[in-house]
């Protein structure tokens, strides 16, 4: 049978030429023009090659620091061999030629984005058609694909952020004129005093991180929140579990509240007296607007459909999200390493929480190096995806590489590499220093610097006025006694070049021509929870049934510890 093809090469796609033109030349006359520009078009969003090499010329220059005109785009363009395949500096001097008004500027945008959606939407249509004749997968794949999809298309319209002082000012009077008359918290409460002090409760858009090692409580302490807020704001709390099934997560609520084990309600050994009491505790939690979603390999996407179609079908409006847990969670794009996939993951987390307006809470593992530190209270280094290591290198790449040094959070140490893989050809910068060394990288790496970890733009927003961390030699372990440090002179835009992904055992960082890289996935959040219990390490301790709830990063507030309670037997959490 044959197969439907919409878009063959003779078929022209909806776009606008002279929109496209437009834009391209108003960067030209007016290079301020690629600020707004570049938040809003990606590069396919130009329909002709031309175009698109421009553009992609124009971000280069731009991204690099340098003078944005005629002469230095055609310069880049020639030295790139790209001058024949736009048609020759002629194009260049007709986008220049254009009529420009930098205040219609978000209209020509706007008539550029359409038509890509429209190409979107056929691009869709026609893996549709593709995927309807392949019987051998199975059509709740097949839909939840067109939906991810779908989504994707929908969400990344432009939308317009701008107002005006005055208008920002009024709402915030609003605001706080609402505030005086009901005294509350500005955010969701937890009911656990001190915390709810330190962070004013869940606030809407916020992506919340919480974090711990195996057996620290992170679901007990979530479901506790989630029933909590449930009961005293009345709003509805949607809880996914991608790790439990949704008759554990109620076993556990019903012996909490009625204080009951677990063992014993699965067992049926019930006495007369609490068989009264369990009747009356399942009539006051069937009141709640909680709700338990307990499909395994969900995606972002499919949280954000079942998040919406709850509230269009019960009417009800779902005021905060909680998912247990990240590493569990599905990425889109198979073909990525996992830290680059969780990277991902946790800016689509971010965006849905802006999208939907309400706090995402996000369970999450923590790496191992917490057990091989004396002091087991975790940091916000912890927070990684443990062991994956995204490394380019300029000369071919040695297959045969076996080992490779990390840095342990004190000193350097070689580490066995049990995995290599090509994960495609990605942006390359150059970054060079004042004592002379120079390293080649991709752009989501972060450096190890005086100020803590920094990714390549964020050393260019400073203004490349970041130190690095310099080893004076590579023996197979030494301290922070061997380094020094070393001044960034020039970052500047490489090539394509191809990227790996090794796989080592302990450490998410590695050795380089002297320089230490890594990549963390906490930079998203706006606010990172871990939890700590000291009884679970020192059997002596003197804080026994305690838990530590540690406030590592707070966006909009400060940082702090507080403490709690911890029933074991019922997985319970009081205010002391």
């Amino acid at each position: 049978m044959n197969k439907l093809k919409l878009s063959e090469p003779d078929i022209i796609l909806p776009y606008n030429l002279l929109a496209e033109k437009l834009v391209l030349g108003s960067i030209l006359i007016i290079p301020e023009a690629i600020l707004i520009v570049s938040e809003r078009l990606p590069i396919e969003a130009f329909y002709l090659d031309n175009h698109q090499i421009i553009y992609k010329a124009l971000l280069i220059l731009y991204a690099e620091g340098k003078t944005i005109d005629y002469i230095t785009l055609i310069t880049w363009i020639q030295d790139n061999g790209f001058l024949s395949k736009i048609g020759g500096a002629q194009v260049l001097l007709n986008l220049l030629n254009q009529i420009h008004k930098l205040g219609n500027l978000e209209e020509y945008i706007g008539l550029i984005y359409e038509k890509y959606v429209r190409r979107s939407l056929i691009k869709l249509g026609e893996e549709i058609i593709e995927t309807g004749y392949l019987t051998e997968i199975p059509l709740e794949t097949i839909f939840t694909k067109i939906e991810q999809n779908f989504f994707l298309i929908s969400e990344n319209k432009p939308v317009k952020h701008l107002i005006s002082v005055e208008q920002g000012l009024k709402q915030i009077l609003k605001e706080i004129e609402r505030g005086l008359k009901i005294k509350q918290v500005p955010g969701l409460k937890t009911n656990f005093i001190d915390f709810d002090v330190i962070t004013q409760g869940f606030q809407k858009s916020d992506l919340i991180i919480l974090a711990g090692r195996p057996s620290m409580g992170k679901t007990a302490f979530a479901f506790n929140i989630a029933k909590n807020i449930a009961s005293k704001h009345k709003t509805g709390v949607i809880f996914f579990s991608l790790e439990m099934t949704r008759q554990q997560l109620l076993y556990r609520l019903l012996a909490s509240e009625a204080e009951i084990t677990n063992t014993r309600l699965r067992a049926s050994r019930i006495k007369e007296t609490e068989w009264v009491n369990i009747n009356n505790i399942i009539s006051q939690l069937s009141t709640l607007k909680l709700f338990i979603d307990d499909t395994p390999n969900l995606s972002v996407g499919e949280i954000k459909l079942k998040i919406k179609t709850l509230n269009f079908e019960f009417s009800r409006q779902i005021g905060l999200a909680i998912i247990d847990y990240l590493q569990l969670l599905e990425g889109i794009d198979k073909n990525e390493n996992r830290v680059q996939e969780l990277s991902k993951i946790t800016r689509a987390l971010k965006k849905l929480a802006r999208d939907l307006d309400i706090p995402i809470l996000v369970l999450s593992q923590l790496s191992r190096n917490v057990e091989s530190r004396v002091n087991k209270r975790p940091l916000l280094a912890d927070l990684r995806e443990s062991g994956c290591i995204n490394f380019f290198f300029e000369k071919k790449f040695n297959m045969k590489l076996r080992s490779i040094f990390c840095w342990t959070g004190s000193s350097v140490s070689k580490q066995k590499i049990f995995d290599i893989k090509f994960t495609g050809q990605k942006p390359i910068y150059k970054l060079e220093t004042m004592l002379g060394w120079s390293l080649l990288i991709s752009s989501n790496h972060k450096i190890l610097t005086n100020k803590g970890w920094k990714k390549i733009d964020q050393l260019v927003n400073e203004n490349f006025l970041g130190n690095k961390l310099l080893l004076k030699s590579i023996p197979d372990k030494f301290n922070k006694n061997s380094i020094t440090w070393d001044k960034i002179t020039n970052i500047s835009y490489k090539k394509i070049a191809p990227v790996y992904d090794l796989q080592v055992s302990k450490y998410s960082n590695y050795l380089t021509n002297h320089l230490i890289i890594h990549n963390s996935i906490e930079q998203d959040a706006d606010l990172v929870i871990m939890l700590y219990r000291d009884e679970y390490y020192n059997k002596d301790t003197a804080e026994k049934n305690i838990i530590e709830i540690i406030i590592s990063k707070h966006r909009n507030g400060p940082i702090g510890t507080t403490k709690l309670i911890f029933d074991h037997k019922y997985l319970r959490f009081f205010n002391i």
